[in-house]
């Protein structure tokens, strides 16, 4: 228990991250990163990939700020990058990017466009308000995507789609399965050349 509160109150006296994307490149702890190449960074307790126009969390949620009443909360896995007129966010995991704002939640397949509007944020092709935008990988534990499979399975194999253990049948060879095809045989083996390591006999 002690244990678990040493570790919650670490978290909560960790620096925060100073990440913030500007008009000449993205600033890291007060420095400009104008560089195309990512390259490890450390900004607080965070730790990042960093070029002039992209980022990414490497260890835990970074918070990005893109304007004085805008900002983006990255989980790792997901990378945003910055495009003319907004933001793409890409992902290294398959699956969907779950988007939250506020109070609503919306997964869409990566790439996927984001730019910041006057309410608030414009995803793919729909407008939300708020403040700040999360991003995040929905995971394998995602229970109401684990549910689903779960029915699924249980419909496929009810349906037949898998035998059940009482329905298999057994297949029993009289003798060896193999000696119709003489590849293994002795007498096949037998008759294979030898082969030195300089080619000769």
């Amino acid at each position: 228990m002690k244990l678990l509160a040493i570790a919650a109150l670490a978290a909560l006296l960790a620096p925060k991250a100073d990440v913030r994307f500007e008009a000449e490149g993205l600033r890291v702890e007060g420095v400009l990163v104008t560089g195309r190449v990512l390259e490890v960074k450390n900004a607080g307790s965070a730790v990042l990939l960093a070029s002039g126009s992209s980022v990414e969390a490497l260890k835990s949620s970074l918070d990005i700020v893109l304007s004085e009443e805008r900002t983006l909360v990255l989980d790792p896995g997901i990378r945003v990058s910055r495009t003319g007129d907004g933001y793409r966010f890409t992902s290294h995991r398959a699956g969907p990017i779950k988007f939250s704002v506020s109070e609503e939640t919306i997964s869409l397949d990566a790439p996927v466009a984001v730019s910041v509007t006057a309410e608030g944020w414009r995803i793919g092709d729909r407008s939300y308000v708020g403040r700040t935008l999360q991003a995040s990988v929905q995971g394998q534990d995602d229970a109401e995507s684990n549910l689903d499979k779960m029915l699924k399975s249980k419909d496929k194999m009810q349906s037949g789609g898998v035998p059940k253990p009482s329905n298999r049948s057994t297949r029993l060879f009289i003798g060896d399965p193999l000696t119709p095809a003489n590849a293994s045989g002795s007498v096949a083996v037998r008759q294979i050349g030898r082969v030195s390591p300089d080619g000769g006999p």
